[in-house]
């Protein structure tokens, strides 16, 4: 870290040398983000490392899913399998090195991931919906609590603007077919609303690295239905509501095996103008979700398989916040208070089954979580040049109703288990000049252990999980430092991080079982440090460039078991770079060149099998034909590299192979503009 801190001196003395007296011929982003602040703000005057990608980046990207979208951001790290061909199980996204789930991820402000397991389900929100997706580094327990440790993302839907009709479809390898219908209707000048229906199908690819006789292609259906209604009921009064329904069905590679998910959410919310600089903004929401998995045991070297499982799990999660904020002169320039609450409820009804068909055990198992939370903020600003924000959020959280039946046989009853947590921000940035500043923050945050981790017993392949009701908070410890600087046409950012985990929550293999029977649990202590590098530059009035650098050295520093002790935190490659080339031509063409490339992780704590290192090229081009049709062109991993991931030693998955789609988006005015 010695040389890290050296690095950042470095360019901070660059910075300042290069420092203009004048602001106006400097390019400072003036997007406005709410993620960091829980209020709008510049994202050019923020005290916190913010990625911000933009509509115009959102449509240019040659990918299809939100978590695609998000694998080229510095510093996040995501499940190396997408979520079109994914099992909705494993869909996991952290920040900082941190590995599993361990980033908090937003739609609106409200939180996306699923009820039972923690796990997002990017299907669930349609690309061409997003104006915006902001990307917060940093534990932000202080302001959103659970899930908040290495960051926060939020996924920003945009505003109805003109009635129409919109239409984005397209055909490609395995027959994969995806198609985006939207209508957005301006009904009055006060109410505005879109529909929009999302379909993806495909038949998928082998999902293991050496199919045997059992293993059949992954088929995967994937249909989202979504409406919003937003009304401006006076310029200082809004509000919204929105629901959808997703259902994901996924094959997991076997004629047995799949992976069924039925999910309804809606939310509501009101922005209240308040005296002369206050907001008042609530919002409720509610999820309810139908899961189904059905598990085989794989018998020979892949030659036939038997069902063993067979789970239905309905869960639910409603919630609500409010929060006052102002915004006014002077040296407190920013104040806001607010309150959260959750509450969370699983069951699980699964049949066991023995080679011959007869069910050998049914299972009954539930609980339930409520959260409860205060949070409180404040920006000082002692001089124009200098910001302080501080916060501090108090979470009250209780894991109740734990039981597992065994039908015909015993009832347990897990005892109740409570924790409160106090978790504080304070971040400091300092404006160099007009174009360049240095930042820095410490914080607390924590993330609960889900229901499904603590009272679920698991099967991918012949690999067992077993739940643990003994499961308690991960919390962390963390700093980071920063400079950035920005002209006419550059943007340069470079971030430090180190942070601490007590009880990091991950599988080892269960004392006195089998080799291929693991446990959920608390590991003593890990460390996650590293630099990320971002680069951003217009080269001229045609060509733009984008790269980046993330190092993590994550890995368990003090265990029961010393044969973890030094080993790397699973599903975190301590090396991975990104880069992104963009021609816009004068008559509208467009072609995005993005590369990425990671090193070797694990999947386990015991770091036994590695996921290897592999880099991935695609590629995308667009031209416009009529003002109202677009075409384009789509080649992901063009150089069909193979890599896979590992989720314990004896279950692989491989990434998608090389495939190519084309595509046409429409675009339809059918009324006046809002």
């Amino acid at each position: 870290m010695r040389a890290i801190a050296l690095l950042s001196l470095i360019c901070i003395g660059i910075a300042a040398l290069a420092e203009e007296p004048k602001r106006d011929d400097a390019k400072l982003d003036e997007t406005i983000v709410v993620t960091a602040t829980r209020s709008e703000r510049a994202v050019s005057e923020l005290p916190v490392s913010t990625t911000v990608l933009r509509q115009e980046d959102i449509k240019a990207s040659p990918v299809s899913s939100v978590d695609d979208l998000l694998r080229t951001v510095p510093g996040v790290h995501m499940t190396l399998i997408s979520s079109t061909g994914a099992t909705p199980n494993i869909q996991r996204v952290s920040m900082h090195g941190l590995g599993g789930t361990r980033a908090l991820v937003l739609l609106d402000g409200i939180p996306l991931h699923d009820p039972y397991s923690g796990t997002v389900q990017w299907q669930k929100v349609p690309l061409n919906s997003l104006r915006q997706i902001e990307v917060v580094r940093g534990g932000n327990a202080s302001l959103f609590g659970n899930f908040a440790l290495g960051g926060t993302i939020n996924l920003l839907t945009r505003r109805v603007e003109e009635s129409g009709v919109g239409l984005d479809a397209a055909y490609g390898t395995s027959s994969t077919l995806r198609s985006t219908l939207s209508v957005d209707q301006i009904v009055t000048g006060k109410l505005k609303i879109r529909l929009t229906q999302s379909d993806s199908d495909s038949d998928g690819y082998y999902r293991v690295p050496n199919p045997g006789p059992i293993d059949i292609r992954t088929p995967t259906d994937h249909a989202t239905t979504t409406g919003r209604a937003d009304y401006d009921w006076s310029d200082r009064t809004r509000l919204f509501l929105r629901g959808s329904m997703a259902k994901i069905d996924v094959s997991q590679g076997t004629p047995i095996t799949s992976s069924n998910r039925d999910i309804f959410d809606a939310a509501a919310g009101l922005q209240q103008g308040v005296g002369t600089s206050g907001l008042l903004v609530t919002n409720v929401f509610y999820q309810r979700q139908s899961e189904r998995t059905i598990a085989s045991s794989i018998l020979g070297a892949r030659t036939s398989e038997v069902l063993s499982q067979d789970a239905t799990i309905p869960s639910r999660v409603a919630g609500a916040s409010v929060e006052w904020s102002t915004q006014r002169p002077g040296s407190i320039a920013f104040l806001s208070v607010g309150m959260d609450l959750q509450q969370v409820e699983a069951e699980e009804d699964r049949l066991a089954y023995a080679r011959s068909g007869a069910i050998t055990q049914r299972v009954l198992i539930g609980g339930r979580q409520r959260f409860a939370a205060v949070f409180a903020q404040a920006s000082w600003r002692p001089q124009p040049r200098l910001e302080v924000l501080a916060g501090a959020r108090l979470d009250h959280f209780k894991n109740e109703n734990g039981s597992e039946a065994i039908a015909g046989g015993t009832v347990t009853r897990y005892p109740s288990a409570t924790s409160t947590q106090l978790d504080p921000r304070i971040s400091v940035r300092y404006a160099l000049g007009a174009r360049s500043a240095v930042r820095g923050s410490v914080y607390r945050a924590f993330s609960a252990p889900t229901l499904r981790d603590l009272y679920r017993t698991n099967q991918t392949g012949t690999t067992l999980i077993l739940g643990n009701p003994d499961l308690e908070p991960e919390t962390l410890i963390g700093a980071e430092a920063g400079v950035e600087w920005a002209n006419a046409n550059m943007h340069v950012e470079l971030n430090v991080y180190r942070s601490e985990i007590d009880g990091l929550a991950s599988r080892a293999q269960a004392v006195g079982q089998p080799p291929n029977v693991f446990r959920n649990v608390n590991l003593g202590k890990s460390r996650s440090q590293g630099i990320e590098t971002i680069f951003d530059a217009r080269l001229n009035r045609k060509w733009s460039l984008t790269a980046s650098y993330t190092y993590a050295d994550s890995r368990v520093i003090e265990d029961p078991n010393p044969a973890l002790v030094g080993n790397l935190i699973p599903e975190v490659a301590p090396h991975s770079g990104a880069l992104g080339i963009r021609f816009r031509g004068d008559a509208g063409t467009s072609v995005d060149v993005r590369g990425r490339i990671l090193s070797r992780s694990y999947g386990e704590a015991e770091n036994l099998s590695p996921a290897p290192a592999h880099r991935v090229v695609d590629v995308s081009m667009s031209q416009p034909v009529r003002s109202w049709l677009d075409i384009y062109a789509v080649l992901e991993n063009i150089f069909d590299e193979h890599y896979y991931f590992v989720l314990t030693p004896t279950a692989f998955r491989t990434a998608q192979p090389r495939s190519v789609s084309a595509g046409m988006r429409i675009r339809i005015a059918t009324g006046g503009r809002g």
